[in-house]
């Protein structure tokens, strides 16, 4: 499924790959759940097919070695299971993983015309994955295309910015993100609204939400925080329940609805330092989810301070 909002930068690559001028780096940036993962996927699928073509060909036998993993040229570098800890995800990408491409990339095609890698998300690496990813960016294997992928192109390093050819994914407008999300998940407009509200914009992560029945966990979040400033609620009561909710995904809405009334209280002149005091909570509360401490007593205490709010 073509995704409207890519479609100018698929002309782009298109472009730049007919005319061969294919950088040996390119760096694809937007917004998380656009669709960025899959279409580097698809510029790494067309540099390497035999027909040199966008899309690409999905027959040759680069295409069909790349579709069963098992292509010697194309290599993928994201977060893998923790060293002796089976099923433990890293959350960061580090100097062994970068090593390893490199020593790959420095061999000989042996299908493709290129070699091709795609690295995401790249400002998750760590200082020495960057310092390795740096030094082949500036020294690059020949016939070498990397494709890396960034939610936060402002956390990727400038010096690493400087040697990618650079591609921007931005999110459709919201018209006509509402009129999609309407038709690819089978809701009233009302309910792609709140779901696009919950995706902090995202479409295909709206459409997610609306197929799996978050909407209703989104809209309770909401009804508890305006149960509590408006005195409807005691922190006892509703701790409980948002208690038992992903903490990730839970602080991930509160933070988005601080957003949302820090930009409301903004343009009608009213105070918006609590709400962003708040908000800086929550986001660190998001990051300490990860950690064996105690989420339930940090839940608690944000609320505490979200009900006694006063703006």
């Amino acid at each position: 499924m073509t995704l409207p909002w890519l479609q100018a930068v698929e002309r782009e690559f298109a472009e730049r790959l007919h005319g061969d001028r294919l950088a040996h780096a390119l760096l694809l940036s937007g917004p998380a759940h656009c669709g960025k993962v899959d279409l580097a996927r698809q510029f790494m699928a067309a540099a390497l097919c035999l027909e040199n073509r966008y899309p690409a060909c999905g027959q040759c036998r680069s295409c069909q070695l790349l579709g069963s993993g098992a292509h010697p040229d194309g290599h993928v570098v994201t977060f893998e299971e923790r060293d002796r800890k089976p099923g433990v995800m890293r959350t960061e990408l580090v100097v062994g993983q970068m090593r390893r491409l490199i020593d790959r990339l420095f061999l000989t095609n042996t299908i493709s015309r290129r070699k091709a890698a795609l690295i995401y998300p790249v400002e998750e690496s760590n200082v020495s994955a960057i310092n390795a990813l740096l030094k082949t960016l500036e020294e690059p294997p020949s016939d070498t295309v990397i494709f890396l992928v960034a939610n936060d192109p402002g956390r990727v390093p400038a010096t690493v910015r400087s040697r990618c050819q650079n591609l921007t994914v931005r999110l459709p407008e919201h018209g006509e993100a509402v009129a999609w999300v309407t038709q690819h998940a089978d809701v009233s407009a009302a309910d792609a609204e709140i779901a696009l509200e919950a995706a902090a914009g995202s479409p295909l992560r709206a459409v997610q939400f609306a197929k799996d029945g978050e909407l209703e966990q989104y809209r309770a979040l909401r009804a508890a925080l305006d149960g509590l400033r408006e005195g409807r609620l005691t922190v006892g009561q509703a701790l409980p329940d948002l208690a038992e909710r992903d903490p990730a995904r839970l602080w991930f809405w509160v933070s988005l609805h601080l957003a949302a009334l820090g930009r409301a209280n903004a343009a009608a002149g009213g105070a918006i330092r609590p709400l962003l005091e708040l908000q800086r909570q929550a986001d660190l509360n998001r990051r300490l989810a990860r950690s064996p401490v105690r989420g339930n007593l940090l839940l608690q205490d944000w609320l505490i301070q979200w009900a006694r709010l006063s703006v």
